[in-house]
């Protein structure tokens, strides 16, 4: 507070009463020369050996880069003073970024005492990394871009926390590497794809989708109803993420090739009803209906349904839902019969694919489920070339582990003409003797060696029952 503005207070009629400036000034005045309770507290001195220090340093990066940070500090205080001053630099001469000749140049400029600015240079890192904590590396850092968009998107969007920052910067490198500038650019400037508003598990189902949409040639890529765009926001594309992902459970409840249909397509006064196989017959069927046939994963996966689509002139304007009637499997039936946007079918609809139903001859349908072995090699098929993109882009096990689990590793193709050996290792499991309410003798059945316990197969739960 201004000396005339104090003045002007005492001379003020309502003496009595005390401006909130002049208590905001008083209290800042009373805790910079140590008044009253709200004073600082003095802080004591903290000693620090020479090896704790180093340690406390090494430790703040992640495990598996440890080692070669301690052989490059081994023998330069100085270097080693960058665990405090700029971990980022540190942690680009210790893992290979750039070429030797550079990190030569920014290693004598450390240890010659230039600025940390002249350092960076000479290895053409970005100076806004230096704000970044050391957990944050966790991988080798790529060659990222220092143009003024990206530094600032950079900087202004940079968490507080040293947490929240590590796995910011995780994630902006791997949209960095995955699909360049721009998705990278993205993840910068997006705020809630941060936990928790965004896991881990979504994340990466969220750059599986932006990388989809910049490869054409991809599968997933025909699943897309809507791809993405540095304009899309953060609810927009989690929606389309969503969507995505239901589209894609149909590759494999639809695994193993067309199936039976139970009942032929046939043209009933003038109403084509068609059996709806692949998909890309459901996708294109929701499309054009406005529905969630392309959500109808777990049930087709079942196989005690099937889905007709009733065309008038080459043009969708009804879906039907068959499945079987609960005292009698080898008897469809019609569930639901369903015009654009899920209304009511017209009349002339409903007594076409009666009469088509009245028409057939019944006989023995398919009900099988799909099995797990064909869903695990159709999401193999299906994840193989991300899987490649990914492993030549650089990205550790991990990133795929989260996003995609069992469906995307290589594992070795079975072959259905080698039967597996049997394994004469162990002995053959003798029946338990089934004594009436009599642990101890099942007991020492066990402790001999006469009975092996085995665990039972969980029953299969099926579907609405």
């Amino acid at each position: 507070m201004l000396p005339e503005q104090r003045e002007t207070i005492a001379r003020s009629r309502f003496c009595h009463h005390v401006s909130l400036a002049f208590i905001g000034w008083w209290e800042t005045e009373r805790r910079e020369y140590g008044m009253g309770p709200g004073a600082p507290r003095p802080v004591e001195l903290v000693t620090e050996t020479v090896t704790e220090r180093r340690m406390r340093r090494l430790n703040g990066f992640p495990q598996p880069y440890r080692k070669y940070i301690a052989g490059l500090t081994s023998c330069a205080p100085a270097v080693e003073d960058l665990a405090d001053s700029f971990p980022a630099l540190l942690f680009a001469l210790a893992t290979g970024y750039s070429n030797v000749r550079r990190r030569q140049a920014a290693f004598e400029a450390v240890v010659a005492g230039h600025s940390l600015k002249v350092a960076a240079g000479c290895l053409e890192l970005p100076l806004w990394l230096r704000r970044l904590p050391a957990q944050a590396f966790a991988q080798p850092l790529p060659m990222l871009s220092a143009d003024e968009e990206f530094t600032a998107a950079a900087v202004n969007r940079m968490p507080d926390q040293p947490r929240d920052a590590a796995v910011w910067f995780e994630r902006t490198l791997v949209g960095h590497r995955l699909a360049g500038r721009e998705l990278a650019l993205w993840c910068l400037r997006e705020p809630r794809l941060l936990p928790p508003h965004t896991s881990d598990e979504d994340m990466q189902w969220l750059l599986a989708w932006a990388w989809a949409s910049l490869t054409p040639g991809f599968a997933g890529h025909r699943l897309l109803r809507g791809a993405w765009s540095p304009a899309i926001g953060w609810k927009r594309a989690r929606d389309e993420v969503s969507i995505w992902r239901k589209r894609i459970d149909l590759v494999g409840a639809l695994a193993g090739g067309p199936r039976d249909a139970w009942l032929p397509d046939a043209t009933v006064s003038g109403h084509a009803i068609v059996a709806l196989r692949s998909v890309e017959d459901f996708v294109a069927e929701s499309v054009a209906m406005e529905n969630c046939l392309d959500q109808y994963a777990a049930h087709l996966a079942y196989g005690r349904v099937r889905i007709f689509s009733v065309r008038k002139d080459g043009r969708s304007i009804a879906d039907v839902e068959v499945t079987l009637k609960p005292d009698d499997c080898n008897a469809p039936c019609v569930s639901q019969i369903r015009g654009p946007r899920n209304r009511r079918a017209p009349p002339a609809v409903w007594h076409a694919v009666h009469a088509w139903l009245a028409g057939q001859s019944f006989r023995p349908v398919d009900t099988q489920p799909t099995s797990a072995q064909a869903t695990r090699e159709a999401f193999r098929r299906f994840w193989q070339p991300y899987v490649n993109a990914a492993e030549s882009a650089g990205l550790p096990p991990h990133v795929l582990a989260r996003v995609l689990g069992r469906d995307a590793r290589r594992v070795k193709p079975h072959d259905p003409d080698v039967e597996p050996i049997p394994r004469t290792d162990q002995p053959e499991a003798q029946p338990m003797p089934r004594t009436a309410n009599d642990d101890r003798a099942r007991v020492a059945a066990i402790e001999r060696g006469d009975a092996v316990l085995a665990l039972a197969a969980p029953r299969r739960v099926r579907m609405g029952g």
